[in-house]
């Protein structure tokens, strides 16, 4: 819980104007055109503006459409791997449209992290990294989204993205027709099968948990952070993009 009052909470929210907003998105399409060296292409932020706020996308000659985990997302190819497959870049910005002089207020911004082929629309979500701001999110007043949950985190998707390949793998129309003993083929789930069905989608993993400082921080805990400014939340976002490549120019194939 936090150490501030529901008023102070309400006044560390971070708000723009539509004008601001406008300007964010050019900025930030031109710092994530410098950091994607993967590509040669502009990579633009699409901002859809609706009567509740905003949402962001990508936007670029080299961006694909594709389908994840909760919703859709446009990618941009962020990383090449073995035999073809690359890891594929999302990343998505809500501002919540209130009132006042500056009426949109900061909800949330994820970046996904994707691994296929180019062309190919089937790209498994792998991981994401979530930084939500203070809002009222369960109509219990200003606070941080899932309460005890680190902020910014990480969420890691690849054995809920595994059991849906295995879902769609495994679907036929006429199951019930070619089953004749349905008892006889049913088995004792493996530990394998356990595994993929245990959701650590579920897990928030804190980014940015100093435990060993003594002082617990405004917010009451030490893994409790929002963003002050728009340069902060700028700053995050290029230093993970940054971070993921480096940690996925790791990956191999195992053998």
């Amino acid at each position: 819980m936090s150490t501030l009052p529901p008023s102070e909470l309400e006044r560390h929210r971070l708000r723009a104007t539509k004008a601001v907003l406008d300007q964010r998105w050019r900025r930030l399409g031109d710092v994530l055109t410098r950091t994607m060296t993967s590509t040669a292409h502009r990579i633009a932020i699409d901002a859809d503006y609706q009567t509740s706020g905003v949402w962001t996308g990508l936007r670029g000659p080299e961006v694909e459409r594709i389908e994840r985990n909760r919703g859709s997302a446009s990618v941009v190819r962020l990383v090449q791997l073995p035999e073809n497959l690359s890891a594929w870049l999302g990343y998505q910005e809500i501002w919540d449209l209130e009132t006042g002089r500056s009426p949109f207020a900061f909800r949330q911004a994820s970046l996904t992290v994707h691994v296929g082929e180019v062309g190919d629309p089937v790209k498994p979500q792998l991981l994401r990294l979530e930084w939500p701001g203070l809002r009222d999110w369960d109509r219990s007043g200003v606070g941080f989204q899932s309460p005890g949950a680190g902020h910014p985190h990480w969420q890691f998707d690849i054995l809920e993205s595994l059991a849906t390949l295995s879902q769609r793998a495994e679907f036929d129309p006429d199951w019930d027709h070619e089953i004749e003993d349905f008892d006889a083929l049913v088995a004792e789930p493996t530990l394998a099968d356990k595994l993929a069905r245990l959701t650590v989608e579920r897990m928030h993993l804190a980014s940015a948990a100093p435990w060993w400082i003594a002082q617990q921080g405004p917010y009451g805990a030490p893994h409790l952070h929002a963003p002050a400014t728009q340069d902060e939340l700028t700053r995050w976002f290029t230093g993970s993009v940054a971070y993921v490549a480096q940690e996925l120019s790791r990956c191999a194939l195992r053998r």
